[in-house]
């Protein structure tokens, strides 16, 4: 069976400050349209999403959120702060351990390690950088417990357009 990961950088954030800390940074009025824009974009695509996984800070959750909301499905969205960390490991352990009932599945975090996470999984393109808001779509043929080193596919990417924000 054909699965899908797309990984998604939060979008544009208001820059931290003493009085907010990183993890509650909100996103800009361009971070909302952008993020609408991956789910519009995703939707024309006709992904069929089955659970969205994102990280706990404000900004990954809203993106999620707005994403969610314009693919019209029932999906599920969901807050790992392991997405937050540096983890990859502890990432490609959550991986790991989905239930295979789950065939497409966002993770919404971010850099460095969600373009750290995708140069780990796709065996055929390797990314030094993800703008915010931008997506990376990967495919692969095993199981959630068999995702490892090299075993996905760069599929496509998408970079929503800030200047129509």
């Amino acid at each position: 069976m054909q699965r899908r990961i797309y990984l998604v950088r939060h979008a544009q954030a208001n820059p931290g400050t003493p009085e907010v800390s990183d993890e509650l940074r909100a996103l800009t009025p361009a971070g909302k349209i952008v993020s609408t824009q991956v789910g519009k974009f995703l939707y024309q695509k006709n992904s069929n999403l089955n659970l969205i996984i994102s990280s706990h800070a404000k900004r990954a959750h809203h993106t999620a959120l707005h994403i969610s909301k314009e693919l019209n499905l029932q999906t599920e969205v969901c807050i790992e702060k392991i997405l937050y960390s540096e983890n990859l490991t502890g990432i490609l352990q959550l991986l790991n351990l989905l239930p295979d009932v789950y065939s497409e599945v966002m993770l919404v975090g971010h850099y460095p390690t969600i373009v750290e996470l995708q140069n780990y999984l796709a065996s055929n393109n390797q990314l030094t950088s993800m703008n915010t808001g931008e997506l990376v779509v990967l495919g692969f043929e095993n199981n959630w417990a068999g995702l490892s080193a090299g075993t996905a596919l760069h599929e496509y990417s998408y970079h929503p357009s800030y200047t129509q924000a």
